[in-house]
């Protein structure tokens, strides 16, 4: 084994170097989201949520989305161990985008909070996903569940780390920095630095070297890299294990299936950024499948349609005449009782101009269902075991 990480140069006329061509175009692409904010940071928080679960669930956590989805509605739902777990990861992505820029230097400090907060809560292995020695580098040997591969010995393990510290913030030629993040997701877990949650953080760090690298999540972007994997749980196991070799040939094979299968992510999701395709794809169909299982009125129904078909997606009191709804106190009644389930809130604070609100109440089992229509949501997710 060695501790030096190079990254092989891809054929100009092969597969992966017309994905890295085409991944530099989506990363310079200027987006512009048609999608009023108040709609995109909802989609984005959905999105966050399957990424949060797909990661979970790679690892062995049973979770399904339906129960998860259930337990964001319930307010008062218990934290178990499995729900501390993906409530960890959620936290952890919170981390990431509040601290990384194009700028920012992932370090030993940055990767250790990152990892305490993954395991924060939770019961050291084998027991549970948490770990004995949050934040630092495990004080023992390991072995990898399922791999033939042998990680470095605690001897060797802090040249290995600095070197992957050192490769992932080292200056790169454009048509290398994609390479990085893929070789990177790779060589750490092949140096498995911690004693547990090494699967969880090196996906989490994927999330960070993406957006340091210009995939920005907030400025009209919706992102979830682990779908990439958990699509096909065991292509993935598959691909990683073949790229244990370190040979070339087996890195770039890994790094096609890598970044082909981001590339497709990316493309399938920004379609989202599309008001029309959003609109009568997503929340209106939504809408639909809601008050056909009674999850809402057919008067709640109607006032929710309107909103979502506005150009803002918005909608006034004074917009509920039209609907019968004649006095003062009646609509602010009916806006009220929106408000209460949590169904609308005003776009600015204290206003009396409303958008719907589908993230943590009855409607978000409604809009997953049509993500999940459309080729959004992976089966797997819904899988048990």
């Amino acid at each position: 084994m060695t501790a030096k990480i190079e990254i092989p140069a891809p054929e100009w006329n092969s597969e992966l170097a017309r994905t890295i061509l085409d991944l530099e175009k989506l990363r310079q692409q200027q987006l512009y989201s048609e999608v009023p904010p108040h709609i995109f940071f909802q989609l984005k928080d959905i999105f966050q949520i399957l990424e949060t679960l797909g990661s979970a669930r790679i690892e062995g956590n049973n979770t399904t989305l339906s129960e998860y989805v259930e337990k964001i509605i319930d307010k008062n739902a218990t934290i178990d161990e499995k729900r501390q777990e993906l409530e960890n990861i959620e936290e952890s992505i919170h981390f990431i985008e509040r601290h990384t820029d194009s700028t920012t230097r992932i370090d030993r400090a940055y990767l250790s909070e990152l990892h305490k907060i993954v395991t924060r809560k939770l019961a050291p292995s084998p027991k549970g996903e948490g770990s004995r020695h949050s934040g630092i580098l495990r004080p023992h040997n390991v072995e990898i569940k399922q791999s033939e591969h042998t990680p470095p010995s605690v001897e060797t393990l802090p040249e290995y780390y600095e070197n992957f510290i050192s490769f992932i913030n080292t200056e790169l030629q454009e048509q290398n920095q994609l390479l990085m993040v893929a070789i990177a997701h790779h060589r750490f877990m092949y140096i498995h630095p911690f004693d547990n949650g090494n699967g969880r953080t090196g996906r989490l760090l994927n999330y960070a070297l993406l957006i340091k690298l210009g995939f920005n999540v907030n400025t009209g972007r919706l992102f979830n890299p682990s779908s990439v994997f958990y699509t096909d749980r065991h292509k993935y196991y598959e691909m990683l294990s073949q790229a244990d070799s370190l040979e070339n040939s087996d890195l770039l094979a890994w790094s096609e299936y890598f970044l082909n299968g981001l590339k497709n992510q990316i493309e399938k999701i920004n379609h989202l950024m599309n008001r029309e395709y959003t609109r009568d794809i997503i929340l209106l169909p939504a809408l639909k499948y809601a008050l056909e299982r009674q999850h809402i009125t057919s008067q709640e129904f109607d006032i929710l349609s309107l909103l979502v078909k506005s150009k803002e997606m918005t909608v006034r009191s004074m917009d509920l005449g039209q609907f019968g709804i004649k006095t003062s106190a009646q609509k602010s009644y009916v806006m009220k009782k929106l408000r209460d389930k949590r169904m609308v809130e005003s776009t600015t604070k204290g206003g009396r101009t409303y958008t719907i609100k589908f993230v943590n109440n009855y409607l978000l089992r409604s809009v997953i269902k049509t993500l999940e229509n459309n080729g959004f949501v992976a089966e797997f997710l819904n899988h048990n075991g």
